[in-house]
This record gives C-alpha cells, structure tokens and sequence, in this order.
C-alpha cells in the first residue's frame, strides 16, 4: 500500500466517521416570520414548499439539526472525492 493509499483511506475513515456523527439532523431551513408567532422550519417536499411550527423551546436543538443537514452535505462531497481519487490509484501489485 502506498504512501498516498494509506493517505486517501485514512481520509476516507475520518470523514464517515465525521457523517455518523452529525446524523442527527433535520434538512431546511429556522426562520422567524414577523406576520406569523414563532418560529418555522421550511424545506420542499415533491417540489413544494412545507413549512412545520417549531415551539419555542425546541429552537436551539432544530437550529443545530439544520447545521448538521449542511455539514453532512458538505461531508459527502468530500468523502466522494476522496473515493474517487482511491479509485484513480494504480491497482496494488
């Protein structure tokens, strides 16, 4: 295995650990509209935008679910260019 295998593949260990840990997440977006009491979580389901009521006291936790959707995405990506580059390693003799 070379120097730069091992690197790759430690890369690749790291970032799925760093995806498992930051599972805990929900996708779209905490907003607090003026015109309605509250605060809402809005994303889009089947091309339509759904908007859910988030009490008051579940705030903090729905604002670090939401950071956690964006690092997750932004983890996968780098997790598949690590992949792709184990791949364009020439084949172990």
């Amino acid at each position: 295995m070379s120097k730069q295998d091992e690197v790759l593949r430690f890369r690749q260990e790291q970032l799925k650990r760093q995806i498992n840990d930051a599972l805990d997440l929900l996708q779209g977006s905490l907003h607090k509209n003026p015109s309605q009491r509250g605060y809402h979580l809005t994303t889009k389901v089947e091309q339509k935008t759904v908007t859910k009521y988030v009490r008051q006291e579940l705030v903090p936790q729905v604002r670090a679910m939401t950071r956690n959707h964006l690092k997750v995405r932004k983890l996968l990506q780098r997790l598949s260019q690590a992949n792709w580059r184990l791949l364009q390693l020439p084949p172990p003799d």
